[in-house]
């Protein structure tokens, strides 16, 4: 059931709308609306307020300059539907029970931002640039508006992707009315995922289409900042920038993104601007799961039964009496056959659950160079003990049966969506990710050629698979 929980308290710009009284609590907040901007594929070390200076961001640049940046914020999960439903829900994937981008949906009994906002009188808008997040997926709750675009010209079939140029136009058509009341809009967009289709002055601009991605993607940002200028409303807009995960660009032997969970893919961005947000950088770990419940913090609600805790103490100076712990999990290669894997940081510590466990100091190997597991087992196999608790229940993502029409445009993005066929797949133990990776770099470059080549413009269930996993996987080992 949703959580029964008061959450009125200290919103003075919304009380005008509802007849319930002021409840004694935390000083009302000015802040009178919520922009959330999800950069897709985002890994954080390709912006420029993370260190990078071959790309030109002028928007994010001024967000930066103006709020606040999280320099080692971290996603639970390295794929968009799992670390979305974490998102608006403060809940890591073992309590929404959202694994994978094909497994089972958001329960609609767990209670989301979107929904808490709603039910305030505020107007809520949610504009979605990849079909992964698609209206039957669990992450429409509480939205009055969920924009994934027009359907296609074929047989009406839904979109698979758009554009950020597409994105933000229906964002702010949608900002444009009903200006008197306050809003919660979620604006995502998909083009640093691959395959990129970009303006061509970009890929001109450009030689690293990942990089030219995420430069139209900022382009689109200032879009929406000048509105939000315009209208002056941006002082009363808590405007919330976050990478739902990263990209791996080789490193690790990984491609893309959505096997491993080493920090490439892991590290997001993460950008809060607004009244009483103040301007600076905060080098605390953070995660995907605190930014809702320091949403509701700042409206002075109750911030409670998650698994994130609000930011806002560090924002204040204050200081945590211990380092947060950091759970990530990917359930991915089970669909291949291959072991799952979890990851739990402590501190300077982060260890991940394998058939062959890895140990890291981050501290003095922040690219997860040097496995310490084996020279340090006491230590490792305590941490294992820890995450285990953490990682509650082991349902295997593979387990919920996938929608014919979900696979095919899946598939147009680059995912397996079926089940492993257990006649083909690896006899136990399952195999490590870490000894198959070049099989999944095959199979997701084929997927990716396959949708830029058959996908377009439209996508139906029956259309033909990418190539099969299993055959890669033996042509590999041979």
């Amino acid at each position: 059931m949703k959580r029964a929980t008061n959450r009125l308290c200290g919103w003075s710009a919304v009380l005008a709308l509802t007849s319930v009284p002021l409840l004694s609590c935390s000083p009302a907040p000015r802040v009178r609306n919520v922009l959330i901007v999800s950069l897709d594929t985002v890994r954080a070390d390709r912006l420029p307020a993370y260190g990078f200076r071959n790309i030109v961001t002028p928007a994010l640049d001024r967000l930066a300059e103006e709020g606040t940046v999280f320099e080692a914020a971290f996603a639970a999960v390295p794929l968009t539907l799992p670390s979305h439903a974490t998102l608006f829900t403060g809940l890591n994937p073992p309590r929404t029970g959202v694994r994978d981008n094909a497994g089972a949906p958001l329960d609609d009994r767990i209670e989301t931002l979107a929904e808490i906002m709603k039910a305030q009188g505020v107007r809520t808008g949610a504009f979605v640039a990849a079909s992964v997040l698609g209206r039957g997926r669990g992450v429409a709750q509480g939205f009055d508006t969920y924009s994934t675009g027009p359907a296609q010209s074929c047989r009406d079939t839904p979109q698979v992707r758009r554009s950020a140029d597409a994105v933000v136009d229906d964002a702010l058509e949608w900002l444009a009315r009903d200006q008197d009341k306050p809003f919660f809009a979620w604006v995502h967009l998909y083009d640093a995922h691959r395959p990129y289709r970009l303006p061509g002055e970009y890929g001109r601009a450009y030689a690293d289409p990942y990089v030219a991605a995420i430069a139209f993607e900022d382009s689109q940002i200032d879009r929406i900042m000048d509105h939000l200028r315009k209208t002056r409303v941006l002082d009363d807009t808590l405007v919330v920038v976050v990478g739902d995960h990263g990209e791996s660009l080789g490193d690790h032997g990984e491609d893309s993104h959505g096997i491993f969970i080493y920090q490439e893919t892991l590290r997001v961005p993460l950008i809060l601007r607004g009244r009483n947000i103040p301007a600076g950088r905060i080098a605390s770990t953070v995660r995907m799961a605190d930014v809702m419940p320091t949403i509701l913090d700042t409206f002075g609600w109750s911030a409670t039964g998650f698994d994130g805790v609000s930011m806002l103490p560090l924002l204040r100076g204050d200081r945590e009496d211990a380092p947060r712990e950091v759970y990530a999990e990917s359930l991915y290669p089970e669909r291949f056959g291959w072991a799952s894997l979890r990851s739990l940081r402590a501190d300077r510590y982060k260890v991940i659950d394998a058939p062959r466990p890895e140990l890291y100091d981050l501290e003095s190997d922040a690219v997860e160079a040097r496995n310490l597991f084996e020279t340090q087992r006491t230590r490792g196999a305590a941490m294992l003990e820890r995450l285990q608790i953490l990682a509650g229940d082991k349902a295997p993502a593979a387990s919920h049966p996938v929608d014919p029409a979900l696979a095919a445009r899946l598939a147009a993005l680059g995912y397996v969506s079926r089940t492993a066929d257990d006649t083909r797949a690896p006899a136990a133990p399952a195999l490590d990710p870490k000894d198959v990776i070049g099989v999944f770099n095959q199979f997701t470059k084929a997927s990716v050629d396959v949708a830029d080549a058959r996908l377009s413009p439209c996508v139906e269930p029956r259309l033909e698979a990418p190539p099969d996993i299993h055959e890669a996987q033996r042509r590999h080992d041979r």
